[in-house]
């Protein structure tokens, strides 16, 4: 009798949980690489960096006309020019040179930090858009396909790029 009650309590646990585990799961994927590169925001973004990198670039020039023109100088001179005078000039093509380097290390940082600062808040609000598609729409996942990660997506996998693209008012 034990037994017996023992197994209808087990069959009766395994029924409830199997309606636990026959839930639907509603998958969803987007490309956020291509989503972000439509984004009207990231054209004045890639302008503002553009422009920020001309900028560097006009530096670096100056600074590698000035080294040619010392460098010239220095071979042309080099030979009538005493030991002390020679040294001198050495080290200011070196400095110069040094400088450069320096400057054109500090310009890929600004250009970083300038790219991260405009792209963050275009990253955020195609991530809220998505999220807030994903919960209007009762998604229990939506998977990033542009990062290489996911391997594979089925056709019950439904792209919600469209619904994020009018969730941001982009056609």
């Amino acid at each position: 009798m034990r037994r017996l009650i023992k197994i209808t309590f087990l069959a009766i646990l395994l029924c409830v949980g199997g309606n636990t585990f026959a839930q639907s799961y509603k998958f969803g994927h987007i490309d956020s690489s291509k989503l972000l590169a439509i984004m009207p925001e990231k054209e004045q973004a890639q302008k503002q960096i553009q422009a920020k990198a001309m900028e560097f670039d006009k530096g670096i020039k100056e600074m590698q006309a000035e080294w040619q023109r010392l460098g010239q100088a220095y071979v042309k001179e080099r030979e009538t020019l005493s030991e002390v005078m020679r040294s001198t000039k050495e080290k200011q093509i070196q400095d110069l040179q040094n400088k450069m380097q320096n400057y054109d290390q500090y310009a890929q940082q600004e250009i970083q930090k300038l790219q991260s600062e405009l792209f963050k808040p275009i990253y955020d609000k195609a991530m809220k858009a998505i999220k807030d598609v994903a919960e209007e729409n009762n998604f229990t996942y939506i998977f990033d396909v542009s990062s290489g990660v996911v391997l594979y997506h089925s056709n019950d996998s439904k792209d919600v790029t469209p619904l994020v693209k009018a969730k941001l008012g982009i056609q």
